[in-house]
């Protein structure tokens, strides 16, 4: 690992892969997997059964919750929060909790304050527009904005990785 920040915890059966970087208070807990030459930015909180490929960059405050999937060359923002409940079954006797984290795909880029929630897949080389809510599986290549998020467009070939 290249460098560790200030006021860092992460768990002892966590692995980090050659040249990533980790900024200050970030916590990230166990058995989670991060590639090579990752950004991991301050106040990041990585809750555990997460994947996360080479070449990512977790921009500031993201929020990463149990069981996302985060495949090589991802972007996100800045404040990307991730959800794994659709039916909030907390403290419900009567519900059952299904873990249904995220997965964002290859070359994807999601922009700053956006939300993924539960189970949405974000297609490779896709680009979610800042702000955005997802509540719905974004196809690779798309372009999508807003609250719901709706694809507006197509991502051009010289942006594909």
């Amino acid at each position: 690992m290249e460098l560790l920040g200030q006021f860092t915890v992460i768990f002892p059966d966590v692995s980090i892969g050659e040249g990533t970087r980790v900024g200050n208070f970030v916590m990230i807990r166990s058995n989670t997997s991060i590639g090579e030459r990752c950004t991991i930015g301050s106040y990041v909180d990585i809750e555990g059964d997460v994947s996360i490929g080479h070449d990512v960059s977790l921009q500031s405050g993201c929020y990463i919750t149990r069981g996302v999937v985060i495949e090589d060359g991802v972007f996100c923002g800045p404040r990307v929060i991730t959800m794994n409940d659709k039916r909030i079954s907390h403290r419900r006797p009567g519900m059952t909790f299904v873990r249904e984290g995220p997965r964002i795909e290859r070359g994807a880029r999601v922009g700053g304050g956006s939300v993924l929630l539960a189970g949405v897949t974000i297609g490779a080389n896709a680009l979610v527009g800042a702000g955005s809510v997802v509540t719905r599986d974004v196809p690779a290549r798309a372009i999508v904005v807003g609250n719901p998020a709706r694809t507006v467009g197509t991502v051009d070939d010289a942006e594909v990785l």
